[in-house]
C-alpha cells in the first residue's frame, strides 16, 4: 500500500521536496565553477605582447614589435620598423619632390615595479633601451630645365646610434588590448652627410638650394647629445 499525503503519494512529495533541495545548490555550484574560471582566466598573467607605435605613423615610422615575458617582473623587447614617406614643395616656377626611406631597431630590457593585479606586463616599468636609426633622403630638383636656377638634387644619409633609460606604465582592457606610455632621457651619437648631383661641395649646393627653395628638411637638425624620449605603443596581450 502507498502511503498518500494530502491526496498525493508520500513517495512524490519526497521527490519534489528533494529536487527542490538538489536545484539550487546544483545552481551554486555551477555558479562558482564558471567564477573560478573566469577568475583564473583573468588572474594569468600574459606571456607576450605585439604592439606598434601610431605616433610613427605620421612621420613616416611604421614600427611592429614583440614583448616577451622572462618572469613576474622582468621581459625583454624589440621594436623593428621600416621609414618610408615622400613629400614635395612648389614655389612658383620651381618644384621638387623627396622620398625619405630607412629603417630602425629599438632593443629593450624592462623592469616592473609595481606590476597591477594581473602581474607584469601590466603596471609600473622602468626600461633601458638602444636605438638604431637610419634614413635616406632623395631629393628630386623637378623644376623646369630653363629655371632661373641650376639641378639642386641632392642626397641626406643620417645615422642614429643611441640609448637611453625611460619610465611608462602599461595597462590592459578585459579583451587584452594594451596602451602603454613612457618618458625619459636619451643620448645619440648623430652621423650626417649630404651630397648634391651638380655641386662639388654641399656648402655650395646648399647656398643655391636656400636661393631656390624653402628649407624644410629636418635630416640634418638631429644633433648628437641628450634629449627626450616619448611616446605611446598599443598592442595585443597573449
Amino acid at each position: 500500500m502507498t502511503a498518500v499525503c494530502n491526496g498525493f503519494p508520500a513517495a512524490s512529495v519526497y521527490s519534489t521536496h528533494l529536487f527542490t533541495q538538489i536545484l539550487p545548490m546544483r545552481t551554486f555550484l555551477m555558479t562558482a565553477a564558471l567564477a573560478a574560471v573566469t577568475f583564473a582566466a583573468q588572474a594569468q598573467q600574459y606571456k607576450g605582447v605585439v604592439k606598434t607605435n601610431p605616433l610613427g605613423y605620421f612621420t613616416g615610422q611604421f614600427m611592429f614589435g614583440y614583448e616577451h615575458m622572462l618572469n613576474e617582473r622582468m621581459s625583454v623587447q624589440l621594436m623593428p620598423g621600416l621609414v618610408s614617406q615622400s613629400s614635395s614643395q612648389t614655389l612658383l616656377e620651381t618644384s621638387y619632390e623627396q622620398k625619405k626611406s630607412g629603417f630602425i631597431v629599438i632593443p629593450e630590457f624592462r623592469y616592473y615595479l609595481k606590476p597591477d593585479n594581473l602581474g607584469a606586463p601590466e603596471g609600473l616599468y622602468v626600461a633601458g633601451l638602444a636605438r638604431i636609426l637610419s634614413l635616406t633622403y632623395d631629393l628630386t630638383d623637378t623644376s623646369p630645365a630653363n629655371g632661373l636656377y641650376g639641378d639642386v638634387s641632392r642626397t641626406d644619409k643620417r645615422t642614429v646610434v643611441g640609448g637611453g633609460a625611460v619610465i611608462g606604465y602599461a595597462f590592459f582592457m578585459d579583451n587584452g588590448l594594451s596602451a602603454e606610455l613612457f618618458v625619459g632621457p636619451q643620448f645619440k651619437s648623430v652621423s650626417f652627410e649630404r651630397t648634391y648631383d651638380n655641386f662639388g661641395n654641399a656648402e655650395a649646393g646648399d647656398a643655391e638650394f636656400e636661393s631656390k627653395f624653402v628649407d624644410v628638411s629636418l635630416a640634418g637638425l638631429e644633433n648628437s647629445g641628450a634629449g627626450v624620449r616619448f611616446g605611446i605603443n598599443v598592442g595585443f596581450g597573449f
